[in-house]
């Protein structure tokens, strides 16, 4: 009886790890697909059908597409984009929720539900372009950052873990005459790197990722964003597809600059993700355990 108790939680285990590889390898094929045609001759290349290894290996989207003007300034928006809206997302968002973690401050309970009602309901598009309208935002890349500052979820979850953090230690550095500042920054930000830089990878994927601010804050095309160029890039390409016209400016296929596009886009998000993975492993459970 005890054998095929034991046998249970084993079976039950590789049941989990088979299901997570399928699953890792369902969601991969997709990308892998995306890297294989962009290295492809679109000659040899059937649109959907997967392939193992590039067919007629070529790089001419790629020269092409770093060539393009546009996508360069898109790239370059969205990487400034991104930076600041991570810097000051997290900011603002560290010092409230260190803030709110303390008993101690004045109306604690009050502020707390004042933002667990902004998770619950939300203005709407229109009252928050009137708001980005009438303070001047519109057409900067201030509209991109500014109104998604502020995140109810991260907050809470960032606030659990600063009351993770012992107390003593508080106590430790205020004898000694620590301030409030020094304390934050010295002890409770190194303390929290991996819950830091979960959430921040979090908020720079979003700021990378987003689409629908820049449509409806944006009328420069100064100001395009990534996302955008891509949508703009896939509107071009129906177009020329119903004039029967299956090359994009005349000089490589539609097919191979939408994966080449596709997969420079990803990439930033690729090469950055390695250099904070042991942090994310460690912050992907914060807020779940208290002690």
């Amino acid at each position: 009886m005890l054998t095929s108790r034991n046998k249970l939680p084993s079976f039950t285990s590789s049941c989990i790890a088979v299901f997570l590889i399928l699953f890792s390898i369902a969601s991969f094929i997709p990308f892998y697909y995306v890297i294989v045609a962009s290295f492809s001759n679109p000659d040899l290349v059937e649109e959907g059908k997967l392939m193992l290894f590039p067919k007629g290996f070529t790089i001419d989207a790629y020269v092409e597409i770093l060539k393009n003007d546009k996508f360069i300034n898109s790239f370059i928006v969205t990487i400034e984009r991104t930076l600041l809206g991570t810097v000051l997302n997290l900011a603002l968002q560290l010092t409230i929720a260190y803030s709110l973690s303390k008993s101690y401050l004045p109306g604690r309970r009050l502020f707390l539900i004042f933002i667990i009602i902004t998770l619950l309901f939300n203005g709407g598009i229109v009252p928050t372009y009137l708001i980005v309208k009438n303070t001047g935002l519109i057409d900067t890349i201030w509209a991109l950052v500014i109104p998604s500052a502020i995140s109810t979820w991260n907050v809470i979850l960032l606030r659990s873990f600063f009351e993770s953090v012992p107390s003593s230690l508080e106590e430790s550095a205020r004898t000694d005459g620590a301030n409030d500042i020094y304390i934050f920054w010295r002890i409770y930000l190194p303390l929290s790197l991996p819950a830091v830089s979960t959430i921040g990878l979090f908020i720079a994927v979003n700021h990378w990722n987003s689409f629908m601010d820049a449509v409806i804050y944006l009328n420069s095309y100064d100001l395009q964003v990534l996302q955008v160029y891509l949508r703009d890039m896939v509107v071009r390409q129906e177009v020329q597809a119903l004039l029967g016209d299956s090359t994009f400016d005349g000089n490589v296929s539609s097919l191979s600059l939408r994966t080449a596009s596709i997969f420079l886009s990803a990439l930033p998000v690729l090469l950055l993700y390695p250099f904070i993975q042991k942090y994310f492993i460690k912050g992907v459970m914060i807020g779940a355990v208290k002690g």
